[in-house]
């Protein structure tokens, strides 16, 4: 075996097979060294000019360069979020997206260079404040390590005994309703009811995608299926290939998946302003006739859009699973993928059986419409943190100005609700919070926000939050805005009818 596949697989052994996110079973294992040798001390400069996904692919992390060309398609988040850090400072995304184990055990494999001092005399320190690391961004990081000494980043797993309780019921009621009655209320009633449960179970799915339950790779990954795959009919591992990136990079307009919605919407003037490559799919984005017809009228559609959006995460869960369209020429390292596919076919077995024990074809569309439009609604809440917030291109973490802490800060916005609505809107109504701490539990985030709030406060950044209803006329507005970026009806005519010669 080679001195890089040694590297990765031991690296990658020990991941898999840690059981905490601060043990290791595996903790006599010793890492190799870096595959290349330790090259000198780099700056910045010089580490954003020889990077290159493909043959260079080099991060910091605090004072350190580390390659990572080998280990990205072998990296459980993705490949595309290392991508997507290549030359740049990764410090505070890979601190607050892996457990302590990662970086203590593991990061020293891969290492390349140290990095120069970047302010004379100063060394290079998370404990210094300088241009990189200024006094917010030191203080946030204090504030962490003290949360993580009061046990806020562990689960209390009883907060889960309950809600699969509740969960199992709704389920069981679906059943009931499907299989116990002939009339057709009853029969709409049990598919909104299903819709209800599918929204509930994509938010457990996607605290099992950021290992925040148990902190175990393999049982959260085995469960996330389980939830993902098997219940909702939406791959576990497809929606980590988007999701993971989307943490990274928010609202980017080139490299975030979850803004990337041509030829349908689009959320800012500049998807019409510049050809745009979509790092995500590998090719530009639509820009065409259809595209400026659909998004001159998003600000109408956005609803309809939104009830019918589950259909399309079908389709690129298939796709992903099997490789099939621009998947197929992607280098995605799929966690177990026979049974992501099996789990997927037992979706789609368990949910025809159900709609055909219904006595006509009438209950069957009332099964399934109300289904799919009541879980339409977790479409319009996961939209509603990032659509009417502003936009970039290309990636930050330039500096301070721009980096981890304020990116997050300024791409993601919470929704303002009572304590009573936590469970309908299942976490993500914290959205700053959790983009801030996304391996924190879900149980825990309404005491982090009040803490990241006051946190703002003291250092003057700015705390997005809005009401549901609130949030849902700023997106309305901006996709409004948004559209009369788009082609007047007499430019489409003067164009079909070759008029400009």
């Amino acid at each position: 075996m080679s001195a890089v596949s040694s590297s990765t697989a031991v690296a990658e052994t020990v991941l898999l097979h840690s059981t905490t996110s601060t043990t290791l079973t595996t903790a006599a294992v010793t890492l190799p060294s870096s595959k290349k040798q330790p090259v000198g001390p780099m700056t910045r400069a010089d580490v954003l000019q020889r990077s290159d996904p493909e043959t260079l692919c080099l991060i910091i992390v605090d004072d350190k360069v580390y390659d990572c060309t080998q280990w990205q398609h072998r990296h459980p988040g993705g490949y595309l979020t290392i991508r997507a850090l290549c030359g740049k400072d990764a410090t505070d995304a890979f601190t607050y997206s892996h457990p302590k184990f990662v970086k203590d055990r593991m990061l020293a494999s891969f290492f390349y260079a140290d990095l120069i001092q970047t302010t004379k005399g100063q060394p290079n320190n998370k404990s210094k404040a300088d241009k990189y690391n200024d006094e917010a961004t030191v203080a946030f990081r204090e504030l962490t390590e003290k949360m993580e000494e009061a046990g806020m980043f562990e689960t209390d797993l009883t907060f889960y005994y309950k809600k699969a309780a509740v969960y199992s019921c709704m389920f069981l009621l679906v059943l009931a309703g499907v299989l116990c009655s002939d009339k057709l209320w009853i029969h709409a009633l049990s598919g909104a009811l299903l819709g209800l449960f599918w929204q509930q179970m994509a938010f457990v799915g996607h605290d099992l995608g950021h290992n925040s339950m148990t902190h175990n790779l393999q049982v959260d990954s085995f469960w996330g299926i389980i939830v993902g795959n098997l219940m909702t009919g939406v791959s576990m591992a497809w929606w980590k290939r988007s999701h993971n990136v989307h943490h990274v990079v928010t609202n980017s307009c080139d490299y975030d998946p979850d803004i990337q919605h041509l030829p349908v919407m689009a959320v800012d003037p500049t998807f019409f302003s510049q050809p745009l490559f979509s790092t995500y799919t590998n090719r530009y984005l639509q820009v065409d006739e259809l595209s400026h017809f659909l998004v001159k009228y998003q600000h109408w559609l956005y609803y309809p859009v939104m009830a019918v959006a589950r259909v399309n995460l079908y389709i690129q869960s298939i796709n992903h699973a099997l490789c099939l369209s621009y998947y197929a020429a992607t280098k995605d390292l799929v966690w177990r993928r026979e049974l992501q596919i099996a789990t997927l076919i037992g979706f789609w077995t368990w949910l025809i059986a159900l709609t055909l024990q219904l006595p006509s074809w009438q209950s069957r569309v009332l099964f399934l419409v109300p289904a799919h439009v009541v879980a339409g609604i977790l479409h319009v809440q996961i939209t509603l943190s990032h659509f009417a917030m502003p936009v970039h291109t290309g990636v930050t973490y330039d500096d301070a100005s721009n980096g981890y802490l304020r990116t997050q800060l300024r791409g993601s916005m919470d929704i303002d609700c009572p304590k009573y609505m936590d469970w309908f809107h299942g976490g993500i109504q914290f959205q700053v919070v959790h983009h801030i701490w996304p391996r924190l539990p879900r149980r825990n985030l309404r005491t982090a926000k009040g803490m990241l709030m006051a946190f703002c406060e003291g250092h003057g950044l700015e705390y997005h939050q809005a009401s549901f209803l609130q949030a849902n006329a700023m997106v309305i507005g901006k996709l409004k805005e948004t559209s009369k970026s788009t082609k007047r009806f007499s430019e489409f005519f003067t164009e079909a009818m070759n008029l400009n010669g």
